[in-house]
C-alpha cells in the first residue's frame, strides 16, 4: 500500500520568499528548518539506547548553507564528536618533527567518540556479533519525509507573516 502526500502552496511560498531580502529569507528558512529538525531530534533522543547517556547528549541539529550553493540551506541531525572532552590515548611512542623529539603526533582511540559509537549502535557490527539498534531511521520514519516538509512549510508561512508585519507590509 502506497500512501501519497501532497505539499501545496510551494510556488506561493517561493514568491513570498523572493520578495524578502536574502538575509531575511535565510533567517526565516533557518528558523523553519531548525524547528522541523528539532522534532526529528526529539524522536531520535527518545529512541536511542542508553548505556551511559553520552550518545543521547551528543545528538545535535545543525542548519547551514549547502557547500558550493550559497542560496540553499540544509538541516542535519547528527551525533557530535566534539560534544565531550575527548583526548586521544597517550602513547609511549615519540615522533621526530624537524629533528626535535616530541610526543606522538598520531595516536588515536577508536570507537569511544559519540559520533563513531553512534554508527555502531545504528548499523551494528555484524562481524563482531553486535546487533544493530537503530534510532535515527525510526526517528526519520516517524517525523521525517512529508511530515517534516509540511512542518517546514507551516513554519515558513508563520515566519513570513512575522517578517511582513515587522517590515510593515
Amino acid at each position: 500500500m502506497v500512501t501519497r502526500s501532497v505539499f501545496t502552496g510551494g510556488k506561493d511560498l517561493e514568491r513570498a520568499l523572493l520578495e524578502l531580502s536574502t538575509k531575511s529569507a535565510q533567517k526565516v528558512g533557518r528558523f523553519a528548518l531548525r524547528r522541523a529538525a528539532n522534532e526529528i531530534l526529539k524522536a531520535a533522543k527518545a529512541g536511542v539506547p542508553v548505556d551511559e547517556g553520552r550518545l543521547k547528549r551528543a545528538l545535535r541539529v545543525r542548519v547551514d548553507r549547502v557547500r558550493g550553493r550559497g542560496d540553499l540551506l540544509s538541516a542535519l541531525v547528527y551525533a557530535s564528536g566534539s560534544a565531550f572532552d575527548f583526548r586521544p590515548r597517550r602513547s609511549d611512542r615519540q615522533s621526530r618533527v624537524k629533528g626535535k623529539l616530541g610526543p606522538a603526533r598520531y595516536s588515536y582511540q577508536i570507537g569511544t567518540r559519540p559520533d563513531v559509537y553512534g554508527r555502531f549502535v545504528e548499523y551494528g557490527r555484524h562481524k563482531q556479533g553486535i546487533a544493530a539498534r537503530p534510532f535515527m531511521r525510526p526517528a526519520w520514519d516517524s517525523q521525517g519525509g512529508m511530515v517534516a516538509l509540511q512542518r517546514i512549510g507551516d513554519e515558513l508561512w508563520r515566519g513570513l507573516s512575522k517578517e511582513a508585519a515587522r517590515l510593515g507590509r
